[in-house]
């Protein structure tokens, strides 16, 4: 009896064993069968730290669009304005590593120590880079009814003078950079934030302000009206929509000023596997190529530009040093 007993207390166990096996073997197979799916398989979330109609939100439509065509599913730009992007970013960074929430950064991003206590923002550790997208050059622009017709003419008048300067925010480039331009000109300056690029260029236009750092587009129909007259654009090489305009360094501004400019840069959540970052930089990259896209991107004051996710780090960290230093510099603190 308990001979028998015992055949099949083994046959039991074998019975379970091997449905153990079994069940391991589906469960491994389904597994892999989830790593090996194609990305994406749902919509995609892209976050904007920005309201509709910004240059950032329509430059992350665009991307969104272009990618949804290719890669055959959509992604849905999702706007999570306030607090200088930092809501944004925050979604981003708590989001799931799985390429289903990306962003569309600026960067005011990169100064996010400086304005919140305890907010690094690094690369790697609280997001991933994708690319670079592009860079909206800034010109030196100024109201019209000033007494000027060119830069040497408006530092000449600058120096001493107590002008009144409009940004969009502290801690954006705009803002750094014009109160760099403000340094070097002995400038007395009232230093004016709006809530973003219109209202500046709204309030310069109607002589409200003296000065500012404009994206074209935002300015060009007050510029053709002329009520707003550009001096200068803090780039390298001169602007393909207004090559009248000579750069900083041809009309004697401090280099510091140059490339101070708004750029755009794809973000993903920290840990979101490499497969999926190289698949967007490569789409990103294919799409910066194409022609009618680039010339749809300088319609909304844009040049494209793009990178591996290596080098958009390095750009990120670069360009945190350099604004860093300048705000030391310039003894201002954009802490919130």
């Amino acid at each position: 009896m308990k001979a028998h007993q015992l055949i099949i207390q083994k046959i039991c166990l074998h019975a379970f064993v091997s449905l153990f096996a079994l069940s391991f073997s589906a469960l491994s197979f389904s597994v892999a069968a989830q790593n090996n799916k194609a990305y994406p398989e749902r919509t995609v979330k892209v976050v904007v730290g920005f309201q509709a109609g910004a240059a950032t939100d329509t430059l992350a439509r665009m991307v969104g669009q272009y990618l949804s065509t290719n890669l055959n599913q959509s992604f849905l730009v999702e706007n999570k304005p306030g607090a200088a992007t930092r809501i944004a970013m925050d979604t981003l960074s708590k989001s799931s590593p799985d390429g289903y929430t990306l962003a569309v950064a600026n960067a005011v991003t990169t100064v996010f120590p400086l304005m919140f206590n305890g907010m690094a923002f690094e690369p790697g550790k609280d997001f991933v880079p994708i690319s670079l997208l592009g860079r909206s050059p800034s010109f030196i622009a100024i109201k019209s009814s000033l007494p000027v017709q060119n830069f040497k003419e408006f530092a000449q008048f600058a120096k001493g003078a107590k002008l009144s300067f409009g940004h969009p925010g502290n801690g954006t480039n705009p803002h750094i950079a014009g109160m760099a331009l403000a340094k070097s000109l002995d400038m007395n300056v009232v230093d004016v934030a709006f809530k973003g690029n219109q209202p500046v260029t709204t309030a310069m236009a109607t002589g409200e302000i003296d000065y500012a750092m404009l994206e074209y587009e935002s300015a060009r129909p007050l510029v053709e009206r002329g009520l707003i007259r550009l001096l200068a654009v803090t780039e390298p090489k001169r602007y393909p929509a207004r090559p009248d305009v000579p750069t900083g360094k041809e009309v004697g501004v401090t280099p510091e000023i140059e490339g101070l400019t708004p750029w755009f840069m794809l973000l993903a959540p920290p840990e979101t596997p490499i497969k999926i970052i190289e698949l967007l930089n490569s789409e990103i990259t294919q799409m910066m190529k194409q022609p009618a896209l680039q010339d749809r991107l300088l319609k909304i004051g844009i040049e494209q530009e793009t990178s591996t996710s290596a080098q958009a780090a390095e750009y990120f960290l670069a360009h945190r040093q350099k604004v860093t230093t300048l705000l030391n510099q310039l003894k201002i603190s954009i802490q919130n």
